[in-house]
């Protein structure tokens, strides 16, 4: 039934389609056979199959330039649909330059709009980019709010850990209640 919704023409079951197909076979094989639904559901706006097509563009070989080349487009368009993991992808490319120029203020833009919209990952990753002052000014007090939350839900970091101990106690109490008001904050959303 779902592969009956999807070849006629329903965006979701497109996407969900696909993703049965990757289960079943997983691996190039199930990629390539999921990729027309992924692209069908793309085209119509669904977020998530956005983001697999950034993924499956950029690492799938063999592909036509043209689709490679699209990549960061899928990648930018799922992020600006607020996909969080999206957001996080968008942040790592500009950061690091991969498919787009390196812009670090820009990527930690997306690393702040991925944490705060409470992807554990990037409040991890936001953490370091505050402790090393890359893309905004070096701050210490709110890297700890974020490594806190990355901590609560279960993000291990021996570095930020280490970090986080040298802080003063008031600057860890203060950490830590930036981070119970971030939290409320993302509960909200």
């Amino acid at each position: 039934l779902m592969q009956k919704a999807a070849d006629a023409g329903n965006p979701l079951a497109a996407f969900n389609w696909a993703q049965i197909l990757v289960s079943k076979k997983p691996g190039e094989e199930g990629l390539r056979n999921a990729l027309p639904y992924f692209e069908k559901s793309a085209a119509k706006g669904i977020a998530d199959a956005e983001y697999a097509l950034s993924q499956i563009y950029l690492n799938l070989p063999d592909l036509p330039k043209e689709k490679r080349d699209s990549a960061k487009d899928w990648l930018q368009r799922a992020a600006k649909a607020g996909y969080d993991t999206a957001e996080l992808d968008m942040a790592i490319w500009l950061i690091d330059g991969i498919e787009f120029p390196r812009d670090q203020e820009a990527g930690f833009a997306w690393m702040y709009r991925a944490a705060s919209a409470g992807n554990v990952v990037a409040q991890n990753k936001l953490a370091h980019l505050f402790i090393q002052g890359i893309g905004t000014k070096q701050d210490v007090a709110e890297a700890g709010k974020w490594y806190v939350l990355s901590r609560r839900a279960g993000r291990e970091d021996p570095h930020l850990e280490d970090a986080f101990q040298g802080l003063t106690d008031q600057q860890q109490k203060a950490a830590i209640e930036a981070a119970n008001k971030q939290q409320r904050l993302i509960r909200l959303r």
